[in-house]
């Protein structure tokens, strides 16, 4: 199916991209600051002040209004020798909650998270691939308000994690290559209208690239998602880089052989078409005239298997040279592999590593000190859709939901 024909897509700029000028903007900022630190361990406010470096008029000013939205708890004074008890404050852990969803080729996941990002009830389904559009946004639908049902506090926001490309202008889902069913889906609109809630659409590298931050004190990352398609995504400053048009970390689709097979992108030769997931099974497949899933494949490479490990090995040198032309362009401090893929990221590192300590500017060095970490959550996108909710609450772009004085 053709891509959306509209001539131009409206410009969706950087998150943190613009200074920083209203007094509001400047307050956001300062909000989403003292919760990220108090999420991070109790903290009185004299802490605050001097982490943030907030006068005490202006901490006090927004300590109060969260205190008064019963987002914040104070609890009681810790001893010290001398001077004033100074009182730790604290999340509300059952002040609201947000309903995160991944939205994968293979399966839907809809998951309740606390205020602190605590998975608090998790529902995976199959998504309905090879369906139609209906039918796929019928099963999200419905795992959707089955979890919101079991939901024990308010519901404050939707944070929903897809493939792309995607106009987040729009809310809409343009063509993922390998989920037809989602092309040119209007997901915000729809989810918005059915749910009654606000929904926030994040892609799925992106996601996950955000949920790695509170894994690490890095600023400036790229986290390789590895699964049946491959997307990276780019953090600049603690920041999701995006792109002019918001199509940034369409890593799968970086062309390492041009002569190579056409995907369904249009391109030819794209990585993911040599180290998918699926690119690994039916490589292997070519090769033994056998079918197995990526685990099999990968349990009898680490029995030594010359065929399995081959069709690791091969994945792992396309990655290598994709990761030589990200570091070659982005100087990150970091490479992080995650997903699906990266459950047997040991078959795909050594080959990975050998690329990047050769061509990465071999003679500086970059490749071979370059840290690479394993994500080890086995689905870590529902929980970076759901940590976008909680970042649009963190910084107070949406009420809260009303609660009743007195409740925890």
């Amino acid at each position: 199916m053709a891509m959306n024909p509209k001539p131009a897509l409206p410009v969706r700029k950087s998150e943190g991209s613009k200074p920083v000028q209203r007094p509001q903007d400047v307050r956001r900022v300062n909000r989403a600051s003292v919760l990220e630190l108090l999420r991070e361990r109790p903290c009185s406010r004299s802490e605050l002040a001097q982490m943030l470096g907030l006068s005490k008029p202006a901490l006090g000013d927004l300590i109060g209004d969260l205190l008064e939205q019963n987002l914040l708890l104070e609890d009681t004074p810790t001893p010290v020798q001398r001077g004033r008890y100074p009182a730790p404050l604290r999340i509300n852990p059952r002040r609201f909650c947000v309903l995160g969803l991944d939205l994968s080729v293979d399966n839907c996941e809809a998951g309740l998270y606390n205020p602190l990002g605590e998975p608090l009830e998790i529902l995976q389904t199959f998504s309905g691939v090879g369906q139609g559009a209906h039918e796929v946004y019928r099963r999200l639908l419905r795992a959707s308000r089955e979890v919101l049902s079991k939901a024990s506090m308010p519901v404050a926001a939707v944070g929903v994690a897809a493939p792309g490309p995607i106009n987040f202008e729009q809310g809409q889902i343009l063509a993922p290559p390998h989920f037809p069913d989602l092309h040119n889906m209007y997901l915000v609109e729809q989810l918005q209208r059915d749910l009654g809630l606000p929904v926030y659409l994040e892609h799925d590298s992106a996601a996950v690239a955000r949920q790695y931050l509170g894994s690490t004190p890095a600023e400036n990352f790229i986290y390789i998602l590895l699964h049946r398609g491959i997307g990276a995504g780019i953090v600049i400053g603690r920041q999701i880089y995006r792109g002019q048009h918001g199509f940034a970390g369409e890593l799968g689709h970086v062309s390492i052989d041009i002569d190579g097979e056409p995907c369904p992108c249009g391109n030819r030769g794209c990585l993911e078409n040599i180290a998918g997931t699926t690119a690994i099974e039916l490589r292997y497949g070519r090769l033994t005239r056998t079918g197995l899933e990526l685990s099999a494949i990968a349990a009898l490479a680490h029995s030594g298997d010359p065929v399995a490990q081959l069709a690791f090995e091969q994945a792992g040198r396309a990655l290598g040279w994709a990761a030589v032309n990200l570091v070659n362009l982005f100087d990150p401090e970091l490479l992080v592999l995650g997903g699906p893929g990266a459950a047997h990221a040991d078959l795909l590192i050594p080959s990975l590593r050998h690329h990047l300590n050769t061509r990465a500017y071999p003679y500086l060095g970059w490749g071979e000190h370059l840290p690479i970490e394993v994500d080890t959550l086995p689905k870590p996108v529902g929980i970076g859709a759901a940590e976008y909710a909680l970042g649009a609450v963190y910084r107070g772009e949406i009420p809260l939901p009303l609660w009743e004085r007195g409740s925890a």
